[in-house]
Order: C-alpha cells, then structure tokens, then sequence
C-alpha cells in the first residue's frame, strides 16, 4: 500500500529548485513589494502540491494565506478564485478588524461578496457609475483590501487553474498586481500550459504582466529518472529496483500525478511486490498498461464501493466544490449517510474535506471523469433537482447562485427558467463589472428563448450595452442594430431609439463617426415629440461628436443648446448639470471663456444640488482648464481639490492621475516651488502602478515645464523628449498638444535644425485645427515662442495674428506676454507696451510671480529696443526687479541670466562700471529700505513688491545686519546719508 506520507513531502520530491525559487519570491514580498508568480506545466506535473508546500511554509512564518482556484464546471460566476479566497477570510476575521480593513470601500466590495453586509451589517449603497468608471473603482477597492490585509502579516494569495479562469478575474488579477506593487502581497497561480493558445485572455494577461517586468514564470518539466526513484521511495516507504524505476519512469513520462495512479494501479492488481528493503515489478506484469491518466482514473474509481459513486456523480455536476448539506438534498439521502461516503472518498484522496461542511475534489481531472460518465438523460434530470434545490435557497445578491442557477436550468432542459436566470446573471456581471461573462449569459438567454418571446428586444439592448462596456464595439453594433430592428418591427419607437442611441456610441468608439451621427439623429427622431431625459442625452452626445469628433462647432453647439432648453424645460438637476456642462465646455474650448465658464459653473452647483458626484466630477474637470486658461490659477487650484475630494467620495482614485500633476502646475504658476515639489511627489506615487503610458508623459511634461521655470533647459529637453515618445503613441490628436513645447526648448538651447524639424511638424498638425480653438492658442503660443528665437520674422507676423483672439488669456503663459514680445520684435512699440500693461496686470492681480518676473523682463527689452531717453534707466530698473523677484523665488539660474543682462547694460553705458551699492546691500535691499524711507509698513511694502510679509522681514533684517542698524528709523537714517533715498 501506498505511504501515507504528507503532500508537502511528495511535492519536495524533484522539486526543490523550483521550490527554493517560488520561496525567494515570498521573502522578497515580506519587505513590502508585491511579486506575482504563475507555475506551469502539463495536467499532473505537480502545480498544486508545489502551490501547496509553498502555502504551508508562509504559514509556519505567521503568514496570511488565502485560497481560491477557477473551474473548468459551467455556470462558474466571474471573479470565481477571488471570490472563493476572500470569501474564506471574511467568514474567519472578526468585525472589527473586517470593518477597518474593508474602510470606505466596504460597499463597493459588498457587490461581489455578499458575505461582507452579513457580517458588517447593512452597508451605505456606492454611486453608481459608468461601466468603464465601476470596473475601475471594484478592482481599487479588491487592491485595496487586500493590501489592507497584508499590513497586519504577509499575505499569500494562491490562485490555481487559472487556465480556466474568466476573463473578468484576470483583468482584476493584472489591476491588482500593478496597482498595489508597494504592499506585502505575493500572487502565486498556476495554470495548464498546454491550454494557454486556447485562453487569448490568459495570453494578455501574461504579456502585459511581463511587459511590465511583474511576472516570473516557472514552468515545471518532466522528473528526470533519479527523482522518479526518490519519488517511489518517498509513496512506498522503500526504494523500487532498477527495472521498477525504469518502467515507472517510461510509463509515466515523469508526471507525478500519472506516476501515482500507476502505482495505485500495479499495487491493487499484484503487478508491484514490496518487501522488507525494496520495491519490484513482479512477474505477473500486464501485456497492455493502462495509457492515459484517463484509463487510470477508471480503475482508481473501480475500486471505490458503488454507493459512493453514485454520492460522487451528482458531486461533479455541482462543481469543484460542494457542501455536504446540498449534495444530501439534491440526492434525496440522509445528510449522515452521505457524509459517510464522502468521507470514504477522502479517505481514498478524491476529495478533500474543508471544514465545516465544504468538499473539494482533489484534482479537476477527477471530477471532470465523473462529470462525463453520467448519461445526458440523468445528467438533465440532476440539473434540474440542483437547479430546483438552489432555487428555494435563492438570494438575488449571491453571484455565484444566480450563475449556477442559469447554468443547471439551462442544462436541464427548462429553456424558461434557462433563460430568466440567465438574463439575472448577466445583470448580476454587469453590476460587478463584469461585461465579458453577461455576454456569455445574455447570449445563452437568446439562445433559449423562442423566436417571438416580447423579452428579446429588451435583452438585445442589453446585450448592447454589455459589448460596449467590455470594449466589444463590434458585437455591440450586431447588437443594437438587432434591437433597433426588433423594437421598429414591434412599433416601439421609444426602444428603437434607445437602440439607435447605443449604435450611435457604438460606431463612435470605433471611430465611425458619419454612422454615428447619423444613428444619433435617427435616435433623436425615433424618440418623438414630447420631450423626454433620453432626448437630451441623444443631444448631448450628438453635440459632442459634431463639435469635437468631426470638427463642426457650430452645429455642434446648437444640439448642445438644445440640450440645454430641453433639460431645463424637464427641470432634472441632473441633466441641466450635462447640458450646461457640454454647452460651457465646448464655449469654453472655442475661446468663449465669458459665456462658457458660468455654465460650467452653474452646471458643477446643479451637479452637487443633485448629489451627483460623477457629473461634479466632470463639471470640475472643465472648470479647472477654463480657470487655467483664464489665469485664474487661484480658483483652479481649489477645483482640483475639490476634484480629488469627489474622486475620493465616488471612490474613483484613478481619476486623480493628472490632478496632483496639476497641483504642481499650479503651485510653479504662484511661485510657490517648494510646494510643487511635495505635490510632485504625490504625482508620482499616484501613478507609480498604472500601466497607460498617458500619465507618465502628462507628469514628465510637467517636469520638463517645471525645469524651464528653473532655467535648465537641458534637463526640461530630456523630459520633453521621453514625454513626447510616449504621447506619439497615442495618435496626432494627443501629440500636437505637447509637441510644441519641445520645440521651444530646442531653440532656447539652440538647437535650431531639430526645433525647426519639431515647428514644422507641429504646423502640419496644427494645419487640421480650428484657429478659434484653444488648442490652437495652446499651439501657437509654442510655436510663437519659437518663432522668435528663431528669428523668422514671416512666421513672428503670422503668429502675432493667430494669437490676438486669445488676448488676455493664460495659455500656460501670458498670451498678452508672447503677444508683446512679438510686437516688440516687429517694432510695432505702443502695441507691444500695452500688451505688456495687460499681462503684468493679469499678473499682480493673479499673483503670478513668475510670470510677472518673465514679464519684467520683457518689458526691459523693450525699454532697451525702442531706446530714447531714459530707455537705459529704465531697463536697468526693470532688469533690478526681475532679479530681485527671481531670487525671492529661488529660480537662481533666471536670476543670473537676467544678471548677465544687467552686466552688458552696464558695460555698454559705464566702462567703468557703476557704483556698488553701499554697505554691500542688494538692488532689492536698497528698493525695501527707499520704502522704509517712505514710511511704509511691511504689509504696505510686500503690496508694492508683490512679495509676502515674510520676505519683506527678512530683506529688514539682513538690512539692519549690512548697515550696522537695529531699527527702521536707524536704517532710514543710514539710506538718507547715503544717498539711496
């Protein structure tokens, strides 16, 4: 008889390499950084048990280890092995620890563990959310807890037979992986290598895994010879001869699992004698061996009483797993009875038992033989008794019941009960953001119902809905065309149009856009004359696709206002907030900033009148460019708090990927650098996981932008560099935005050849735009710049006339800056000293320090090119507060450059040079104390300066050090005598 020897020891067997591998990889996650390791081979090769001894060592190290494993059964709901493994630990921790470790995600999670309310008790309900925006926030908030779960000990996660696993449960499995790489959670599965070619989503996830250098492989391989011996050895409690070892070896092409039926199968049949001190093939060796595993599970289950295989069959139609209570049920035995068998089966490894009730086969392989010796008629007949006996224990919040439910009813022959429990799991998937597995279950109610059954409309809308949710456009369009057609055919004109509608997203997404718009005016007419919230959501997108998909503004903001009739003719907050949004964003995009920028925020108070974070989101969204590009840096930073504040209440911590780059932004516009830096390093750990490249080109545009202000053109090239790689990924309609910025720093380092490659490029794209736009502005305000060091006096006039609609706009920079500057280039001098007044009063009233330096700094320049009386003087003077300002600011290297400046007047004017400053004090020293002379206080002076208080008492107290002083009257006694003032 076989040795009773422990898994774990059998698993060591061969395998120690691997397992010393799998181990290294657990320790490194101790320190705090996620690994994920996937083990494969071929059905038996040892996956499970090498899984196993893995989980058992964690454990000994006070580790955490959850469990759970994909099915090849039908009928299996989405997120299978996640579920099964936080199922186990929230029926095991206790409340408290669950309620703090679920946090504020709890009810997001109660929508795929129903066991979390029963245990926490009633959960406040999340905001609903488009598909894309809830699959999002789900796979947040499964990262979430379980590196909630991981801070207490090291967390283990095993997930094994994922060659069977949904899609849905991959696409989490990659979220979770690249989300929450800083956390001490180590992902251990295993899948059938031979079954990957036939599973593309488990190739995708693989790819992307290792695209992103997160995903170690080990793929097991055959015993060799010498760990077959040790093997038989280690089952047998002695060691097999030489030809035992052999024929062993040979018959079971060194897999372990059809090594061990071997044994089994020779040792029940007399063929393997044991002894005292060794194992050997007797003489009563069969001609024909068995030669499949498939044959050897025969005769392993031949030798298991009668009475046990008929307990063991029904089992197989349940599934991997089953409780004793339920199989009881559906086979119509007492509960002991059928226990005793099941534990007859233990006993012979075919099942293993979990406490308290639930049973699992020991291998898939195992079940599945069963699962095909029961006859089609009495597998019908099972379906049913299962399907019934779930039936009465139905709870709507269960997804694994209501997929098992569609599955038996569908196998069972009862199309009508098929088909409805196969229409409430799909909407089940749908609202635990998993569109792929509702196809699969609307298809399967199609499929079931008669041809003329009334439900089928309404389930091809869904089916709709569904593909476009999974990214599935063109099966979305097949199915919105079949409700269109169904519901005209039927003369339900309201459905048709909610049909045409969705066809109108569909081709939209797939960049169809005639069909789109002509699906979407077919929905606006199908949806009749009383006004109705679908028509307003038809205008809205139809506003959209004319005005930012095919270019046509105008007619695109007249769907958008009546959009915006309809809604407040309806008096719905919720669809005045989209309609006043649309119509404020596109006024706002075509340089209509006076009319668009109250709707926006009209739209953001509707929005949070009708507690609707998501439109407040959008709302915001717009608000924050439209304050940008009105200079209004102030007012844009509090909409991006707010907006992080509504990401966080929507639970939606992806949206805020760009905002805290936005916040550095923010900061480097008020001059406030040392606060950039603490936002950018929020910016960075907020997209340290994510695996869209957009992001990180948005904060390394960021940075290279940051690196101008700081005058090192050099580190802001490289950034635009990698920046630019990434955005040319992603199509022209991306590019254009950022590309002209590279070009302006080429040609501040003077690289004339590759920024004249980057401004013509960027002219061709910009070629295809709108010039009323703000992305046309937001070009050319680049390209002017660019211009201009350039020197290409054809191209400075033509940007000069591109960018007079956008006066007294802010466009990263003031456009009334750039504009004086090129006025001062083409000698047009009143027209550049206005523009200048403009920007430098946009600036103090913004404060925009920086920009207010740049503009000094322009302003100087002019002083100097125009020249006359004066012109010296006043340069001079306008060279002094730049520095000084830059200098207050700490964008040193700007301050020497505008030194440099200041030197050449000198030389040109004074060959001498010109007298220093006594008692050593600065240009910005002498201008504080002139004030002091005045008789200003520090409020009153840090107003003339545009400096803070605090500054201000500093330059005093250096002051007070320089001239020998300890007071203000002493200090203004000194500058008096020494002629400063």
């Amino acid at each position: 008889m076989i040795e009773e020897t422990s898994r774990s020891e059998r698993a060591l067997v061969g395998r120690q390499r691997e397992l010393n591998i799998l181990w290294s990889q657990f320790e490194r996650t101790t320190a705090g950084r996620l690994q994920v390791t996937l083990v494969a081979g071929e059905p038996g090769i040892g996956k499970t048990r090498l899984l196993r001894e893995v989980a058992e060592r964690a454990e000994q190290t006070g580790a955490l280890v959850l469990r759970g494993a994909a099915s090849e059964a039908e009928g299996m709901p989405p997120f299978l092995p996640f579920l099964e493994a936080l199922d186990s630990y929230i029926r095991t921790v206790s409340p408290e620890k669950l309620r703090a470790q679920a946090g504020p995600v709890a009810p997001i999670l109660a929508t795929i563990l129903p066991e979390l309310p029963r245990q926490l008790g009633k959960l406040a309900p999340s905001y609903p959310l488009p598909p894309e925006q809830a699959r999002l926030r789900l796979y947040e908030a499964v990262g979430q807890f379980l590196s909630a779960i991981a801070l207490s000990s090291p967390l283990l996660l095993l997930l094994d037979d994922l060659h069977w696993a949904d899609a849905a449960t991959l696409d989490l499995l990659c979220h979770v992986a690249q989300h929450q790489a800083v956390s001490r959670l180590y992902i251990l599965g295993a899948y059938r290598s031979d079954e990957l070619a036939s599973h593309p989503a488990l190739e995708r996830s693989i790819l992307n895994l290792t695209r992103n250098r997160q995903l170690l492989t080990l793929t097991l391989q055959s015993l060799h010879k010498g760990d077959i011996a040790e093997l038989i050895t280690h089952l047998l409690g002695v060691p097999p001869d030489q030809l035992l070892s052999h024929r062993l070896w040979r018959e079971s092409e060194g897999n372990p699992f059809f090594l061990e039926e071997l044994l089994r199968s020779w040792l029940e049949n007399g063929v393997l004698t044991v002894s005292t001190g060794r194992a050997s093939a007797g003489s009563s060796t069969p001609v024909s061996l068995p030669a499949s595993i498939n044959s050897l599970t025969r005769l392993r289950f031949a030798r298991l009483p009668q009475e046990v295989l008929e307990t063991l069959r029904p089992a197989s139609i349940l599934g991997r797993s089953f409780t004793g209570s339920l199989l009881a049920e559906v086979t119509g035995h007492d509960e002991e009875l059928v226990e005793e068998r099941l534990l007859t089966a233990v006993q012979a490894e075919i099942i293993r038992y979990h406490p308290p009730e639930k049973y699992t086969f020991s291998h898939d392989i195992l079940r599945a033989y069963l699962y095909n010796e029961v006859t089609p008629a009495r597998k019908r007949q099972l379906h049913s008794l299962i399907g019934h006996t779930l039936e009465a224990r139905l709870d709507h919040e269960d997804p694994q019941l209501l997929a098992q439910l569609a599955f038996h009813f569908t196998h069972s022959g009862d199309r009508a009960r098929g088909a409805m429990y196969s229409q409430l799991a799909a909407e089940r998937a749908v609202r635990t953001a998993a569109p792929g597995e509702a196809i699969h279950h609307y298809h399967t109610a199609l499929d079931l119902l008669h041809p003329q059954d009334q439900q089928r409309g309404t389930l091809w809308l869904a089916l709709g809905e569904a593909a476009l949710a999974a990214g599935a456009e063109h099966e979305a369009v097949q199915a919105f065309e079949a409700a269109r057609s169904w519901w005209t055919n039927h003369l339900d004109a309201g459905a048709a149009a909610r049909a045409s509608y969705g066809l109108g997203r569909a081709w939209a997404r797939l960049e169809e856009h005639a069909a789109a718009q002509e699906a979407l005016e077919q929905a606006l007419a199908l949806s009749g004359k009383h006004p109705c919230a679908e028509q307003v959501q038809i205008l809205v997108e139809l506003s959209t696709q004319l005005a930012v998909s095919l270019g046509r503004q105008a007619a695109g903001m007249d769907f958008g206002r009546r959009a915006l009739e309809l809604a407040q003719q309806l008096g719905e907050r919720r669809l005045e907030a989209m309609a006043n949004r649309v119509v404020g964003n596109l006024l706002v995009r075509n340089n209509e900033l006076s009319q668009g920028v109250p709707l926006l925020e009209h739209a953001l108070t509707l929005a949070l009148a009708a507690d609707d974070p998501v439109e407040a989101t959008e709302c915001c969204s717009c608000l924050t460019m439209a304050y940008f590009w009105s200079g209004r840096i102030h007012r844009m930073k509090e909409s991006l708090l707010q907006r992080i504040e509504l990401a966080h209440r929507c639970q939606q911590p992806y949206q805020v990927r760009h905002l805290y780059a936005w916040l550095v932004g923010c900061a480097a516009c008020l001059g406030n650098f040392a606060e950039a830096g603490q936002w950018l390093a929020q910016a960075e750990a907020a997209i340290v996981a994510l695996t869209s490249p957009e992001p990180q080109a948005f904060l390394l545009q960021i940075r290279g932008i940051l690196a101008a202000f700081h005058h090192d053109y050099e580190v802001a090239e490289t950034h635009l560099e990698q920046a630019a790689l990434l955005f040319r990924q992603m199509g022209p309609g991306i590019l254009i935005w950022y590309l002209p910025i590279l070009a302006w720093i080429q040609a501040l380092l003077g690289k004339q050849q590759e920024a004249l490659l980057h401004l013509q490029e960027s002219e061709a794209l910009l070629a295809s735009q709108d010039p009323g736009t703000i992305l046309a502005g937001n070009v050319a305000i680049y390209l002017a710049q660019t211009a201009l060091l350039l020197a290409d006096q054809e191209r400075v006039a033509s940007y000069t006339a591109r960018l007079l609609p956008f006066q007294g706009l802010f466009l990263d920079w003031s456009v009334d800056r750039i504009l004086g500057e090129l006025f001062a280039f083409q000698a047009a001098w009143t027209d550049a000293q206005a523009c200048l007044k403009r920007a430098e009063e946009m600036a103090r009233r913004e404060d925009l320090l920086p920009e207010l330096a740049f503009i000094q700094v322009a302003q100087a320049r002019l002083a100097l090119a125009r020249g006359g009386r004066g012109s010296v003087y006043q340069a001079r003077e306008l060279f002094e507060q730049a520095r000084a300002l830059f200098q207050d600011l700490g964008l040193d290297r700007q301050a020497r450059a505008v030194q440099a400046q200041l030197e050449k007047i000198s030389r040109r004017s004074s060959p001498h040079g010109t007298r220093p400053l006594p008692a050593g004090l600065s240009a910005r020293e002498a201008e504080v104390l002139r004030f002091v002379v005045a008789g200003k206080s520090n409020r009153q002076i840090a107003e003339e300066l545009v400096l803070s208080e605090k500054t201000v008492a500093n330059h005093l107290a250096r002051i007070f050090t320089k001239t020998g002083t300890d007071n203000r009257a002493a200090a203004a006694a000194f500058a008096i005598r020494s002629g400063i003032a």
